[in-house]
């Protein structure tokens, strides 16, 4: 679907807005993002170091019990305190607290390298859940040991509690560095998260720069565009103004400057295409025009040819019966053929009638050139042919012929005796204008679906002034000539959908090139 300058233009702002609006959602979303990260720092991060912290400041009210060496002071400070009992349960509900912080749903706002920082955070959560759930089991049963009434008997039980004391201590000793290594990972995750912050601060603050700067380029290459979209408006004009005086030139420079496929670049190559159709017609026009005439002359030809031969048929049949009739009774009346003033008198009249028919005939036949019977022949054999029949005759003229074809077989559709009467006219005036002892080469070749039959002859050559009116009807340099052998030659050609040319160099011969549409193999 093609649109308006107008509609394109108004698409054009529109796009402009659409970028200018864009650099500023781009803007929000950017700053939404750095929120995000923010909120994800306040919000899991550091709560999350929060209850680690907690969690080992419980660790540490632990060590009253860890530190102590007297058993019944430590049995009374289970059974007053209880800390044993409370600890285990506040430590496994912070730890899952810190874990639920952790999980990668709830940290979604993180980015790539924090996110997977805090999936590992996360997965040690689990490790150090499992490690204050064995210290949960190992601080119950030292209780259990303490407050025992084994525990107050013997020196045995005394060692037992200090051995069990000692594994709790080496324990708890063991979750307070985890936690602390985890509290550490989490500071550097923090750092991270705030660098990438900054970075990204940094970075859309730089793209809000660039985005605007190329956002202004857009909308000053727009009015550039539209400018220069514009401006063959003019030249458009004077062109279609000289069209109007006959100059069918196409606007190449404007071509090249026409941008898209709006209305003024489909203007400038419709403008093109119109000039050149313009100048085609008038081409063809004027061909049309000479070919008319042509017709209208061979046509005119044709008839008075015919009318004149019918005309002159008769009356030369009748004197050349008649003299034949004279010479019969000079015979008779004792006047034979050795009178040297009667009978030659009477050969040479009947000689020139027999010429005057000759003649006639030829202009017959030019007038009523039959329509072709086109069948499938090959050329090979129809030229073979006519050298076989004439051979003879042209080497009393002492001329040798060449013929050379690129294959056996040259399939094309056409009438053979009328293009053995085109090529016989053609090889006659060849041989003729060859001299003795000389060779007339012929050549068939196919190339580009045409068969191209080339007879190039050793003469003198053709001159340019007579080249332009060889085809022309009664034109003949020869003194015996009628000067219609090339133009019915030319006929049979084209009635054949073919072309015949002429080239020739004076001194070099002359060469004539028919060229044959194929036949179509089955």
């Amino acid at each position: 679907m093609r649109l308006s300058i107008a509609t394109k233009i108004f698409i054009a702002f529109a796009g402009i807005t659409v970028v200018f609006t864009s650099v500023l959602m781009f803007g929000a979303f950017r700053t939404q993002a750095l929120h995000s990260q923010i909120r994800a720092i306040n919000l899991r991060i550091v709560p999350l170091s929060l209850v680690l912290s907690d969690v080992q400041t419980d660790l540490k009210s632990f060590h009253v019990v860890l530190n102590e060496r007297d058993p019944l002071v430590l049995r009374r400070t289970l059974q007053f305190t209880r800390l044993v009992f409370s600890l285990p349960e506040r430590f496994d509900e912070r730890i899952r607290a810190a874990a639920a912080m952790a999980e990668p749903g709830a940290a979604r706002e993180l980015l790539g390298p924090e996110l997977a920082h805090m999936q590992g955070v996360h997965q040690r959560l689990g490790e150090l859940h499992e490690q204050a759930q064995h210290f949960s089991r190992r601080s119950m049963e030292f209780s259990d040991l303490v407050l025992s009434e084994r525990a107050q008997d013997g020196a045995q039980a005394a060692e037992a509690l200090a051995k069990a004391q000692n594994q709790l201590r080496i324990d708890a000793r063991s979750l307070d560095q985890s936690i602390t290594s985890l509290r550490n990972d989490l500071r550097v995750l923090t750092d991270l998260a705030l660098t990438r912050a900054n970075d990204n601060e940094r970075s859309s603050l730089y793209a809000l720069g660039a985005l605007s700067g190329l956002a202004l380029v857009m909308a000053i290459a727009l009015l550039i565009v539209v400018l220069l979209t514009v401006r063959p408006l003019t030249v458009l004009t004077e062109a279609a103004r000289r069209i109007g005086q006959g100059d069918y030139r196409p606007l190449n420079n404007l071509q090249k400057r026409a941008l898209g496929t709006d209305e003024i670049a489909l203007l400038t190559r419709e403008f093109n295409s119109m000039a050149v159709s313009l100048g085609e017609r008038d081409a063809r026009i004027h061909t049309q025009h000479a070919a008319l005439i042509r017709s209208e002359r061979l046509a005119t030809i044709g008839r008075m040819t015919s009318l004149i031969t019918h005309e002159l048929r008769n009356p030369l049949s009748s004197i050349n019966l008649n003299a034949e009739m004279l010479m019969d009774s000079l015979n008779e009346h004792g006047i034979n053929e050795a009178d040297p003033e009667v009978m030659p008198l009477l050969e040479t009249i009947i000689g020139e009638v027999d010429r005057l028919r000759d003649i006639t005939e030829e202009y017959l036949v030019y007038a009523r050139l039959p329509t072709p019977k086109l069948e499938v022949e090959n050329v090979r054999d129809i030229i073979q042919g006519l050298i076989d029949f004439h051979v003879w005759e042209w080497a009393q003229q002492e001329v040798a012929i060449d013929f050379d074809v690129e294959s056996d077989e040259v399939l094309v559709e056409v009438d053979a005796n009328q293009l053995r009467q085109a090529l016989l006219n053609i090889l006659k005036n060849a041989i003729e204008a060859s001299p003795p002892e000389s060779t007339v080469f012929i050549e068939v070749r196919c190339e580009a679906e045409r068969a191209l039959i080339e007879v190039r002859d050793a003469g003198a050559g053709i001159g340019e002034d007579v080249r332009e009116h060889i085809f022309e009807p009664f034109f003949t340099t020869k003194g015996n000539g009628t000067g219609l052998g090339l133009p019915m030659t030319q006929q049979i050609i084209e009635q054949h959908a073919g072309q015949i040319h002429i080239t020739s160099t004076g001194g070099q011969g002359t060469t004539f090139t028919i060229a044959l549409p194929l036949a179509q193999r089955p």
